[in-house]
């Protein structure tokens, strides 16, 4: 006999039913679209108000257990939005994140309502086309070739992944079906963590990362890399990658990648540009002169959510030989992949995604809408923020740069520090968390030379010289009101 279905069960099933009915109702997405686009713009163009909210814990912890109707899905989010760290705040200084583009970031929710996966021709015929357009005018910019190859992935680190991949490709051919690929992978101390990382990931181990001493401007000094081929050759290795950095994350330094680069023929290694932070200056007339030399590159990162202000996320990976990152995924899966030769490939040949999202839009959408030099222009605005913060730091009686930015990136300390090293560690860290703590401005800290130093990255083209010193001032008010309270302790 079937199982008869309680009333309860009924009444769950009828509201499920509704509910699915509702979801797609014409009327109140339209509403609820208007609502979001109206919050999303005002995120985007915001100024005033808190950096993040003082009480945002408590703001955050009502909303964790509170229970809504689909009617209130924009008030929710607003309410989210308002316990939120605000990166759009043209004081918000903190981390290499942009204030994106707001046409690149309204695009998104098409993006997300088209659902394209780019890793399968079929699956996005027109994205896919405009993708490899895209593709071609980043080799354009890099100098590649047109045999070259490259994917959008989800960052820098997913990037710097694909790059040693394809360059195991390419070193180690068998590796892909044997494994035990043999690599030593050498890179500057300011290396992102990502390639220790990825050297990890792919079986080669930490051990076989070498750090390359660093030059006075804290760029991988090239008359290091010998000592640290030395190194590598005497730990058995035979085979090299070697790494430049064009944009450091600790003070955005940049390496002289035309001396890298020969160091590397003559050592038969794979030269790796990571450019995450800093490919985007490419575009501009004045900083371009940074990245001399990346056309020699064997593989290079890139990430346009960085210099290029696109939201989150649109990290790029770019490799000279297109067969080189074709090799480095070797699997076919023909439910997906055609078998048919067409002009347009499957994406997923090449990238690690099998759901690769049509990042391409918004990157595209933006470049034709503004044209390339005005991301020259908007590069050039965030570096002149920086050399403001500089010049104020020269200036000041409290306040002391540690270092002279290259670009957007800037750390300073205290010119009046404690001596003990642990002492002044504590009150820079100190300093950073009441800075944020004060909903006025927002910094970070990183360490150099085993010192902590606060640090301002100015990723937002909204962000004036007034604004970044403000947030000195606040330091400066910050710190000489722990020094009055230390005073009265004594």
């Amino acid at each position: 006999m079937p199982k008869k279905t309680s009333s309860a069960e009924q009444r769950r099933g009828q509201a499920a039913e509704w509910a699915q009915e509702e979801a797609w109702n014409v009327a109140p997405l339209r509403r609820l679209a208007k609502e979001l686009a109206e919050m999303a713009v005002d995120e985007l163009t915001r100024r005033r108000g808190p950096v993040r909210a003082p009480d945002f814990q408590l703001r955050t912890r009502r909303l964790l257990g509170r229970k809504f109707h689909a009617s209130e899905i924009g008030a929710i989010v607003e309410e989210v939005r308002a316990a939120s760290l605000h990166l759009c705040h043209p004081r918000y200084m903190a981390q290499q994140v942009a204030a994106p583009l707001p046409a690149a970031a309204l695009v998104e929710s098409v993006v997300a309502a088209m659902n394209q996966s780019l890793a399968v021709w079929r699956m996005s015929p027109a994205g896919t086309l405009l993708d490899r357009e895209l593709a071609g005018r980043f080799k354009q910019w890099f100098g590649y070739p047109a045999g070259a190859e490259g994917s959008f992935v989800p960052g820098g680190s997913f990037a710097n992944l694909t790059a040693l991949l394809a360059a195991r490709a390419a070193l180690a051919p068998q590796a892909w079906r044997r494994g035990q690929a043999r690599l030593a992978v050498l890179c500057g101390e300011q290396a992102h963590y990502s390639l220790r990382r990825a050297a990890g990931i792919l079986g080669l181990g930490t051990q076989s990362v070498f750090s390359i001493a660093l030059d006075r401007e804290r760029r991988t000094d090239p008359a290091a890399v010998p000592a640290a081929l030395r190194a590598a050759r005497r730990a058995g290795y035979r085979r090299f990658i070697l790494a430049g950095t064009s944009g450091s994350t600790p003070t955005s330094s940049f390496d002289d990648l035309e001396a890298l680069a020969a160091l590397a023929r003559a050592a038969g290694a794979w030269f790796h540009v990571d450019a995450a932070h800093g490919g985007g200056m490419i575009l501009s007339p004045q900083y371009r002169r940074l990245l001399r030399g990346i056309a020699q590159a064997d593989s290079i990162t890139f990430d346009p959510h960085k210099m290029m202000f696109m939201p989150l996320s649109a990290g790029y990976v770019l490799v000279r030989d297109g067969n080189a990152l074709r090799r480095a995924f070797e699997q076919d899966a023909p439910y997906l992949f055609s078998a048919l030769p067409r002009e347009v490939p499957d994406l997923g040949r090449f990238t690690i995604a099998c759901s690769q999202r049509f990042e391409s839009l918004k990157v595209w959408i933006a470049l034709r809408a503004y044209g390339e030099a005005y991301f020259g222009q908007l590069t050039e605005r965030v570096c002149a923020v920086a050399a403001a913060a500089h010049a104020y730091c020269l200036a000041s009686e409290n306040l002391e740069p540690a270092h002279r930015p290259a670009a957007n990136i800037f750390c300073f300390r205290l010119r009046r520090r404690p001596r003990d090293p642990a002492a002044s560690n504590r009150l820079h860290l100190a300093l950073e968390e009441a800075v944020n703590g004060s909903g006025e401005g927002y910094l970070s800290s990183t360490e150099l030379e085993g010192e902590r130093v606060l640090r301002m990255v100015i990723m937002n083209p909204r962000s004036r010289p007034e604004d970044a010193i403000a947030n000195l001032r606040l330091v400066e008010r910050l710190a000489e009101k722990e020094r009055k309270r230390k005073a009265r302790r004594l």
